[in-house]
């Protein structure tokens, strides 16, 4: 729910309908959105926000400097991209993003502290729609403005501003990967992980059963998936390039973020949390015996490290973008 009732007087502008009747229409329109999108119906979800935010376009036409309906409308816009991309519209969540972007930006001018880090998030989300549509280079270098953005924060909630953080080096990951570099994008991976698990600590939150997240601040829950997503990439980075311990040290991150969504989310979040338990358990037993592992995976012409101490690294192989973009929910990547 956008506004309370009452929030606006009851009279219309100009004999049209009241104020209240149209945040009680907006209100009602994200309700049965949100009821379409947990069925799966994410054409219903996408036109039932759209109507939603044209209602919102009136109420900021009618109070233009009330930073409630601005803000509703920006925000709304904002979403609204999301399920546009995941529709495969790139083109009009681009064009809900501009539009968002330009009342975040108004708001942001008039009150940083509240509305900065929502500008950024916007700045991020149009790095997501390159991503989406296969251009990685401009991905990366629009995510690469946005941690510029994030960084200049002076104001607002910091672990809002944290996160975003996590959420973009992420993204940068995700671009660098799939456009064929694996060794920078682990670089983002493990920036975005350490950065995540660095918040969890000083928000005093020891994780140590599946149900930390479902107590942890909403901020926690917002950047989870993102939060998941580098574990696992990590995870599966770090055994390609035959670095088992740190890649089991990921393997225990990625274990802790799923099993948290698990516990709030649905049969999805479940399966997902059953797929990287099994494929962590497989990294455990690597780490556990690296010269086993090492041994299972080389050829005659691979080269691996041993110390005095042990393995130091094993044998390479090419990461597996399937399997990494299954295990974080990303979809299946582009062939």
């Amino acid at each position: 729910m956008i506004w309370r009732r009452g929030s606006k007087g009851d009279k219309g502008v100009g004999g049209g309908e009241s104020d209240v009747h149209l945040e009680d229409r907006v209100n009602d329109l994200l309700g049965r959105a949100r009821t379409a999108g947990g069925h799966g119906d994410i054409d219903s979800q996408v036109r039932l926000t759209a109507e939603a935010m044209d209602v919102c376009r009136t109420l900021v036409g009618r109070w233009p400097d009330d930073p409630r309906h601005v803000a509703a409308l920006a925000g709304g816009l904002y979403n609204l991209a999301y399920r546009l991309i995941q529709a495969g519209r790139a083109t009009e969540a681009t064009e809900a993003l501009d539009e968002s972007g330009r009342h975040y930006s108004a708001l942001a001018a008039k009150n940083p502290g509240r509305y900065a880090t929502a500008l950024c998030d916007v700045r991020l989300r149009v790095a997501l729609v390159l991503l989406m549509e296969g251009r990685y280079d401009q991905a990366v270098s629009r995510a690469r403005e946005a941690v510029t953005a994030y960084e200049t924060i002076a104001q607002g909630d910091p672990r809002e501003r944290g996160f975003g953080l996590v959420r973009t080096h992420t993204l940068i990951g995700r671009a660098l990967l799939l456009g064929g570099h694996p060794d920078e994008a682990l670089e983002e991976f493990d920036t975005a992980l350490f950065a995540a698990e660095r918040l969890r600590e000083e928000a005093g939150i020891a994780g140590t059963d599946f149900a930390w997240l479902a107590v942890a601040p909403e901020s926690f829950r917002q950047a989870a998936p993102e939060w998941l997503g580098a574990a696992v990439a990590a995870m599966e980075l770090h055994d390609a390039a035959g670095k088992w311990a740190i890649a089991a040290d990921a393997a225990n991150v990625a274990m802790r973020v799923a099993g948290g969504l698990a516990a709030i989310g649905d049969a999805t979040a479940e399966a997902r949390f059953e797929a990287v338990m099994a494929r962590a358990q497989e990294i455990w037993r690597a780490a556990k015996n690296p010269i086993r592992a090492a041994g299972e995976r080389s050829r005659p012409t691979d080269e691996f490290m041993v110390s005095a101490a042990g393995l130091v690294r094993g044998p390479r192989q090419e990461p597996d973008l399937a399997r990494i973009s299954r295990l974080a929910g990303w979809g299946p990547p582009p062939r």
